[in-house]
């Protein structure tokens, strides 16, 4: 009896362990690393991210140094452009601003671009935004150094690190400023193409798993045979 119990707790591990693609594992993966970096965002409260303000620290010959508070919000991130070389992934953004002791208040709108090697997770990103401000109005071109925390998959959202130099050209006058910020694009929470693709896979194999059993099932179970008639010598 042990060893029958052995046996089926044997073939029921071996049934639950999940397949594995031999084609494409990148495919195979997506969905669990979109999902271990969803549930690790939520845990620590990265979500919030975009409530915390970026500190930065500005300067230039016709403006005073000081510190900006900012909150950059990232809606989306597009995914990864197929093109030679770094993968290259786009993320549109806005941008409050208040600027510390004159109390100025400023907008950005624009879009940052990250580039990454292949199979590294350090790369650069290169960002231009229009500014409308109470010091000025004009616009903003910034570069910077990039950490992904994750590895990239065509479904999954850049979650990065960053150190960003910008420099802004308003009508009353240029200033730089550098900060150090956590970037999370908003649609890390919406779910991803490749999650939605497997569930559907998985569903359609079951169903037809289904399909074949039953069928199988009723030629097996409930096939008639012709009677047998005894005949009397």
């Amino acid at each position: 009896m042990k060893g029958l119990a052995a046996g089926g707790l044997l073939t029921c591990l071996l049934a639950a362990t999940p397949a594995r693609a031999s084609d494409d594992d990148g495919d195979a993966r997506a969905p669990v690393l979109v999902s271990w970096k969803r549930t690790l965002c939520l845990y620590t409260g990265c979500f919030l991210e975009p409530l915390i303000p970026d500190v930065r620290y500005e300067w230039g010959p016709d403006a005073q140094e000081g510190w900006v508070l900012s909150w950059p919000i990232h809606p989306w991130a597009l995914p990864p452009l197929d093109v030679p070389g770094p993968t290259l992934v786009v993320s549109p953004f806005l941008e409050p601003q208040l600027r510390l002791g004159r109390s100025a208040f400023r907008m950005l709108a624009g879009a940052r671009v990250y580039a990454f090697p292949d199979a590294a997770r350090f790369g650069v990103l290169a960002e231009g935004a229009g500014l409308w401000g109470e010091d000025g109005s004009g616009g903003v071109a910034g570069l910077g150094l990039s950490y992904d925390f994750i590895e990239r998959h065509r479904d999954t959202v850049p979650w990065t690190l960053s150190v960003v130099v910008r420099r802004a050209w308003t009508g009353e006058g240029s200033r730089l400023d550098v900060s150090l910020d956590v970037t999370v694009p908003l649609n890390m929470f919406l779910g991803t193409p490749g999650e939605s693709r497997v569930s559907g896979d998985r569903t359609v194999s079951r169903r037809h798993a289904t399909a074949r059993f039953r069928a199988r099932a009723a030629s097996s179970l409930f096939q008639r045979e012709a009677p047998h008639i005894m005949e009397v010598p």
